[in-house]
């Protein structure tokens, strides 16, 4: 990966200051938010390209804070991933943590994988230049950085965190188990959580061909679902299975139930956590069915996704 030149550094900053100010008075307003206020859209430019984001810091943080990025999935946008995760900034203002929604390059992650009819844009560039900048700006903690996100936002969460690997302090990802290019390369310990349904039709759940019957375009394969987690348990050394248990089945109408299984020490750097959503789809658990459930399965309804990615995210720093 090119890492940027001090020169190029610094007019990345620059440009990143400057559109915070000038986006400051711009009270961006996405559908649906569930923050107490607004969050605002910020620019910067990497390499020629102008690309953009949101940003959430509730009143109830203490700067410099911890910082959670979000990342759409494949096809989605920025401006609806509050709504589509089921209101993650009104988490944030009871648990004090700034969110950040970037957005992808026609609503698209380079995730490593080569996808037919995608490009190769240095989305990790961009991501590094918004950390940077919270950074030197004071807002983000960074010790306290984490990357969240579903189906190729959650591919690129694992992809991020290893190409980023001193920025990064924990992972979760959601419909989006192991790619085949990811298992074929070379990964160091990260904090990791899984949420995989056992009835996605996109993302396989016994691996395979990525997009199912739905997507044409070849966009690799993906490891099953045992194999996934064995290869995140051994790069982490995380051999021993200490939680084994089913949540209760607190919304049956979903017809899904919920398998915890835990890897390793709590707040351990070595820690892998796996959410099984038997029945599942798709989906981000409690979030929005966004597409009939013909077409991307069902969301369970058992348990807050959004608290359970913030519990695991609280226990790690770099």
């Amino acid at each position: 990966m090119r890492r940027l030149g001090w020169p190029v550094f610094n007019s990345v900053l620059l440009c990143f200051i400057f559109s915070s100010v000038v986006s400051a008075s711009k009270a961006a307003s996405p559908r649906f938010w569930s923050g107490a206020k607004p969050p605002t859209r910020q620019e910067i430019s990497i390499a020629g390209v102008k690309r953009s984001f949101y940003i959430y810091i509730p009143e109830t943080a203490r700067l410099p804070a911890p910082t959670v990025f979000v990342f759409h999935g494949g096809g989605g946008k920025a401006e609806g991933v509050d709504y589509s995760v089921g209101g993650i900034a009104k988490l944030a203002d009871e648990k004090g943590f700034i969110v950040v929604n970037p957005s992808g390059i026609d609503k698209h992650w380079n995730d490593g994988r080569k996808i037919e009819g995608q490009g190769q844009e240095d989305d990790v560039a961009f991501i590094r230049a918004v950390i940077d900048g919270l950074v030197v700006g004071k807002q983000a903690d960074p010790a306290r950085i984490y990357a969240c996100g579903i189906s190729n936002g959650g591919f690129f969460s694992q992809y991020l965190a290893q190409q980023l690997k001193s920025k990064i302090a924990a992972v979760a990802s959601i419909a989006a188990s192991v790619s085949e290019s990811m298992a074929a390369s070379e990964v160091s310990c990260e904090p990791t959580m899984f949420v995989l349904g056992t009835k996605d039709p996109l993302v396989p759940f016994k691996g395979g061909r990525i997009g199912g019957k739905l997507l044409e375009a070849d966009r690799g394969a993906v490891l099953p679902f045992a194999d996934s987690i064995n290869f995140w348990c051994k790069a982490n050394g995380a051999t021993k299975l200490t939680v084994d248990q089913r949540l209760p089945d607190i919304a049956s109408a979903d017809h899904c139930q919920v398998e915890v299984r835990h890897y390793g020490n709590e707040g351990n750097s070595a820690e892998v956590l796996v959410y099984k959503i038997v029945g599942g789809g798709h989906t981000w658990p409690q979030g929005l069915q966004y597409l009939p459930e013909a077409m991307i399965g069902i969301v369970c309804r058992d348990f807050n996704c959004n608290e359970a990615i913030w519990n695991v995210f609280k226990m790690h720093h770099q």
